[in-house]
Formats: C-alpha cells, structure tokens, sequence
C-alpha cells in the first residue's frame, strides 16, 4: 500500500579501507612462496600409484571377486 509515511533511509556504507601498500621485498617473499609450494608439489605430487601398484588402499572401494571361481 505504501501509505503516506517512508521507512528512513540507511546510511551510506563506510568507505573501504586502503589497501595495504605492498612493497617490492612483499612481492619477492610472495613469489619465492609460491615457487617453493610448487616445487614441493612436482609431478610426483600427481602421481597416486608406485611401479607396485596403489600406495593406499581405498576403504570405500568395494572388493569384487577378480579371477573365475573366487
């Protein structure tokens, strides 16, 4: 219906801090993080398996019988 009286209006947001300066030694550290954490990871890191086969077992994975007669 709307009526005769409006509900008051807010106030405006604050507005939003400064963002922090970043100096050139900030951005250094930050490169030579990621660089680190990526190398930590490799290709290695994607691999799940050994030359034996799965490093861990699921315990979710239902076992189902693999050879005739089992």
């Amino acid at each position: 219906m709307g009526g005769i009286f409006s509900a008051p209006k807010p106030p405006p947001p604050p507005p939003p801090p400064p963002a922090p300066e970043t100096t050139a030694e900030d951005d250094e550290r930050k490169r030579r993080l990621e660089s680190i954490a990526r190398k930590r990871r490799g290709r290695l890191g994607l691999i799940a398996t050994s030359p034996r086969g799965l490093l861990q077992e699921n315990p979710f994975l239902v076992t189902r019988k693999s050879l005739l007669g089992e």
